[in-house]
């Protein structure tokens, strides 16, 4: 029997006693002042009797009613639920310091499709079952965890992160790519300490930007030691003040002077804030447009001063936003000279349902003065769906390709690619060229646009 399973008997078994006590102690009170009384009668017992009994029912049916809102485990993983665990997580602490780490099925929604809800449910039990077991092990018998959605568990351990990561890790290297029932399960984890954190939302928010960061950069930590209150403020302050660090990185072209633009926030005191930590934070508040739209227009006005063009990151949804868009042709319209010299770059994971507008959208961009670019071409689906359905000016190949572009089954993809693209009549960028073999494959390839540390490494706009 599991931890968890254990302190929902011992709960349950309190429930009943705090419930059933009452009327015990009500029926010993009773009775005695029945009895105590010289005149005594047999009808007044058996009145007694049936109020007793009637409340003792009442009682009954109240606890059975009761314990349907009070649970502290959910019924499929018979783990603990997320008000419960994180209503106890202070007292589990007790003023030290833990880690908690978030262990996810990464590849749920395909099972649930594929073999159905109820073998999903299976895989999400033996998934916790074989967390219990590693880390009973492991001599942690007593291992407070919750399934918070889906197939994401959440599990306390004491101590500081760095001391549980070899922990996650070793889990990983057993049960990850694992088959259950002949299922293919993918997990993956995400580890922080409270040391910063202590508030039950702020914990679950960062963790999932954790879980973002790692399936993208393959962060598995969090290695960011501010306090989110002060982050957060800083974040506000200097988005405020249009406190920005350029940093530039040359793109070689056949045709264009082109150099890709990055922002960092800065601090009061001059530190820069990286965008793995602000991003979040504006989405989750709702400023993610005012934050793109001053850098759209700080671009803009570099345009004005050089005669290169310029590449700018934006998301999708800002993008789409009929709010920025009109912000987007005013800047031309005061500053007609950065014409058909930005380049807004985006890529998207979830293919848009309003496609058509959207294309609609793109075409209105284009038609005002900007070339648009999709980023991740050849891994991310959605790009080669976008390629086919929109016209745009540059896709750039995924990373994926640059660090594997000395094996030929890549490079055979590439030059597939690439065909495909320029038949579409969109020119192609890859970044991340880092030495000469590489840059002579590159243009072997005829890839129109080329980008990385062998051609310039990224710098500071002041230090150019």
């Amino acid at each position: 029997m599991t931890y968890t399973e254990k302190k929902e008997r011992s709960y349950r078994f309190t429930l009943a006693l705090r419930m059933g006590l009452p009327i015990f102690l009500m029926s010993i009170i009773a009775l005695y002042a029945l009895f105590s009384q010289p005149y005594s009668t047999l009808a007044s017992l058996i009145v007694l009797a049936l109020l007793l009994f009637a409340m003792a029912v009442y009682f009954l049916f109240f606890l059975i009613n009761q314990s349907s809102y009070e649970h502290i485990t959910e019924s499929i993983t018979h783990t603990f639920t997320p008000d419960y665990f994180f209503t106890r997580f202070d007292d589990w602490t007790k003023g030290k310091i833990g880690t908690l780490a978030m262990i996810s099925t990464d590849n749920l929604a395909g099972i649930n499709e594929r073999y159905g809800v109820k073998n999903g449910d299976d895989v999400l039990r033996a998934i916790a079952g074989q967390i219990n077991n590693f880390f009973s092990d492991k001599e942690i018998k007593k291992l407070p965890i919750c399934r918070f959605k889906g197939g994401d568990f959440i599990l306390l351990l004491t101590g500081e992160k760095e001391k549980n990561s070899a922990l996650i890790e070793l889990f990983l290297a057993k049960y990850d790519e694992s088959l259950v029932n002949e299922i293919e399960v993918k997990l993956s984890a995400v580890l922080l300490d409270t040391k910063h954190l202590k508030q039950p939302q702020e914990i679950v928010t960062r963790l999932y930007e954790l879980q973002y960061a790692n399936k993208e950069k393959k962060t598995f930590t969090d290695r960011d030691e501010i306090i989110p209150q002060e982050l957060e403020t800083s974040v506000l302050e200097s988005l405020s003040s249009q406190r920005y660090s350029l940093a530039l990185q040359t793109v070689v072209s056949e045709k264009l002077l082109i150099s890709e633009i990055s922002f960092k926030l800065v601090n009061k005191k001059g530190g820069f804030i990286h965008q793995s930590r602000f991003i979040p934070f504006l989405n989750r508040i709702g400023k993610i447009r005012e934050y793109e739209s001053n850098i759209l227009e700080k671009t803009v006005q570099l345009v004005c001063e050089d005669d290169q063009c310029y590449v700018i990151t934006i998301s999708s949804v800002t993008l789409r936003n009929g709010l920025f868009f009109q912000h987007a042709l005013e800047l031309l319209q005061r500053y007609p000279d950065a014409k058909n010299k930005v380049i807004i770059m985006f890529d998207e994971k979830e293919y848009s349902p309003h496609i058509k507008r959207f294309k609609e959208q793109i075409a209105q961009y284009r038609a005002v003065g900007y070339k648009i670019a999709l980023d991740k071409y050849g891994v991310n689906h959605t790009t080669m769906m976008y390629l086919k359905e929109i016209e745009v000016d540059f896709v750039r190949f995924d990373p994926l390709y640059a660090r594997h572009i000395k094996e030929e089954k890549y490079q055979n993809i590439l030059q597939g690619l690439n065909i495909s693209a320029h038949l579409c009549g969109v020119a192609t960028w890859i970044g991340m060229i880092e030495d000469e073999e590489s840059d002579k494959i590159v243009k072997g390839l005829k890839i129109n646009n080329r980008q990385g540390n062998f051609y310039g490494k990224i710098t500071l706009k002041e230090e150019k």
